[in-house]
Order: C-alpha cells, then structure tokens, then sequence
C-alpha cells in the first residue's frame, strides 16, 4: 500500500493520461489497486439512451464473476439501487447499509459476493450525465474489512480528478457497437466462445475458440457463417430461431422466452468416423436480459469443451452446462478435490448450513443425489453431455 504524497501526485497524472488516451484507463486501475491494496477496483457505466451496461472494466476483476453478475446478480443486487439515488460524489459503504444479518441471509451475498471474497463495497458516481452514469467501486475481502480511513481520504483527494476525467471522455462510456462490454468479457474467457446471430452469422470469437477452430474440422466458420455438422447446426438453428421469435411477442412471452434462454442447451458434435468430439453448449440473450452488454439485438452464445485441450473440471463449463452459481461452482470443485462441507464452508467464511443449501441446489441442478456420484459427474462432464 502506498498512500504517500508522492503517490498521489503520480496518480493525478495517470488520471489525465487516461482521459487524453482511453486505453490507460486499465494501467490507471491496476496501479490504484496495488496502492490502494483493495482486492478490486471496478468501473461501470448506464448509457441512459439505450438502457445499456456500456462500460465495465477495472483491475483483479474475476471474469466469471463478471458474466454471473451481468446475467443475474445485478437483478438482486442491493447496493446498486442506492449508488444511483445518491447525489454525485456522495459515498455509499455497503457495511453502513446492510447489516450483517442481512448479508447472512442474502443469496447476492452468499452465492456472489462472499465466495469471490469481495465482501465490502464503497462507491460513487463519478459522472451523471443526460447521456451516461459512471460509477466507481473499490472491493475489498472479509479479512480486510470495511475500506479504511486512510484509504478512503486517499481516494476522495483524487474524485475531483477522477470526476473530471469522466466528464473529459465521456464519450468513452457510452454505448458503441465497437466497443461492447460483452465481447470484452468473452474475450478474457479461457473457454472458446463464439457469438453469431440467432440465423447462423458469426458475430465474435475470442482467442480460445479461434485456437478450436484451427485444431478441429468439426467446427468451422465459412464466409461469415458457422458450420457444423449438419444435423446439429440444423437443430441449432431451429432452437434460436424459435426463441427469437419468442422476444419478438409480448411482455409475458419474452419473459418466458428469457427464461428459457438463459439455460444452456448442449450438442455433441462429432466428425465423420466418431474419432473426435466436441462438446457445444448455447443459449440465446436477449438484450433485455444481459442489458444491452452484447449489442441491441438477440445474440447466441456457444461454448464449447474440447477433451483434448480442457481441464477435466471447469467452473465455465459448469456455468454453461448445469447453470450452476458461481459459489455452486467452487463447492462442486472443491467437493471434486476432496475437501468435506465444512472445509469448505471454513475455506469461503459462509456458514455450514448455507454450503448444505447449495449442495442440495447442485444436486437438483446435476440431477444427482449423493457426493460420489456427483464427483463421478464432474470427473466424466465430457462424457455426460446430452446429445441432441
């Protein structure tokens, strides 16, 4: 931690060099986490006119998290709502806000928050425009408490600036086609993701699935459009088609739409011969629900699990597959190396109880009924896929 005068000087710099070039926005948020020494510095932005998350970076930000968050936790997130009603610059402690018997029963803290071990929040608005709100969060562990006096009088020296440097580059956390904060987040995937049109047109694929394509035939991307083998990109295509279809309707069939969407289906694709398989599991978003993050239009996710280059266990792949949590994901990863309930719930600083709730909705979930026979599950995942 380093909150000396000479730091802060240094960081005044950082704050207008990041205003004239966007691109050192991220240095910016790296070197104040190290100084500040938080667990997480996050910076997010609401364009107003299209009712999008435009901007969402920051430093130690667990990308996992980061999707969860986007798809669901922001529903039930707490803190938010009061962040966006408070006057600009004014500070919101989420300890001062909630109590400790509240965060004890609230699942966006002990499904999200907690097994990330970003337990404490203080943020404000640094920029509220006609055009965009832009907030700033610092995240700091269980351990490490609320943030501190120091820290915070560190920081509210450097608002002025910060605030400054937002109205300078506003531009910057508007919403852009170019620049989707969707795309940023499956690009810092190890996962191969692919986004296409719900009609077969390739949209985006991150470096993993760029590394799939050249090392497999089965799935290819032609003239802009993906290939698979015929059968199951037919069954995909028909899926997506019926679901867009879905949002084009009203409220209460968007809403089941949605619904349905928000799961993962899967496909086992595999070449002619059956000598190698690849796993595709995908869902379609609509903008409503990921709030615009990958473009105003509905968008299918693939992702895909090759034996060969995959870990044996992923929480990604457990994402996609099962639906499960991201504190759903450590337990069952843990579970798999062999650590007991309260081991676990000792490792994560949640209460044994609540670690037995979210094994029950694992094994709802997995459609398993005891620990051996989930970890058998998870060691074979590859070999479980459903076929279609």
């Amino acid at each position: 931690m380093d909150l000396s005068e000479q730091s802060f000087q240094k960081f005044i710099g950082l704050v207008y060099e990041a205003a004239e070039d966007p691109g050192r926005w991220k240095a910016l948020y790296q070197e104040l986490q190290a100084a500040l020494d938080v667990k997480s510095i996050h910076m997010l932005a609401l364009d107003k006119r299209h009712g999008t998350l435009s901007y969402s970076d920051g430093a130690n930000l667990p990308v996992q998290g980061e999707l969860a968050y986007m798809q669901h936790y922001r529903f039930i997130d707490p803190r938010l709502p009061v962040i966006l009603e408070r006057p600009l610059g004014e500070w919101t402690h989420c300890h001062e806000i909630l109590t400790d018997d509240e965060v004890a029963r609230h699942p966006f803290y002990q499904e999200f928050l907690i097994p990330y071990d970003r337990r404490y929040m203080s943020g404000c608005k640094l920029a509220d425009t006609p055009d965009a709100t832009v907030i700033f969060v610092t995240l700091t562990g269980q351990a490490e408490g609320p943030l501190s006096t120091d820290r915070h009088a560190f920081l509210e020296r450097l608002m002025p600036h910060l605030r400054r440097a937002c109205r300078i580059g506003i531009q910057n956390f508007v919403y852009s086609s170019q620049a989707l904060v969707g795309h940023l987040l499956v690009n810092k995937l190890r996962q191969p993701v692919i986004l296409m049109t719900p009609g077969g047109d390739v949209i985006h694929t991150n470096e993993a699935a760029q590394d799939l394509l050249r090392s497999t035939s089965i799935v290819r991307v032609e003239a802009g459009r993906l290939q698979l083998p015929r059968r199951q990109l037919d069954a995909l295509l028909r899926r997506c088609a019926e679901l867009e279809q879905s949002l084009k309707m009203g409220p209460h069939a968007q809403a089941q739409a949605a619904s349905q969407a928000s799961q993962f289906a899967s496909l086992q694709l595999q070449e002619e011969g059956g000598r190698e398989s690849v796993y595709a599991f995908f869902t379609v978003l609509s903008p409503q629900a990921a709030l615009g993050t990958f473009g105003l239009r509905p968008v299918v996710m693939l992702l895909f699990y090759h034996p060969r280059s995959a870990p044996a266990i992923d929480s990604g792949l457990l994402y996609a597959v099962f639906g499960l949590t991201p504190a759903e994901c450590r337990i069952a990863t843990l579970l798999a190396e062999g650590l007991s309930l309260k081991q676990i719930a000792q490792a994560q600083g949640t209460q044994h109880e609540t670690v037995r709730k979210q094994l029950r909705s694992i094994y709802q979930k997995t459609a398993t009924n005891r620990q051996p026979e989930l970890i058998r599950l998870l060691l074979h995942l590859p070999h479980n896929a459903v076929q279609q």
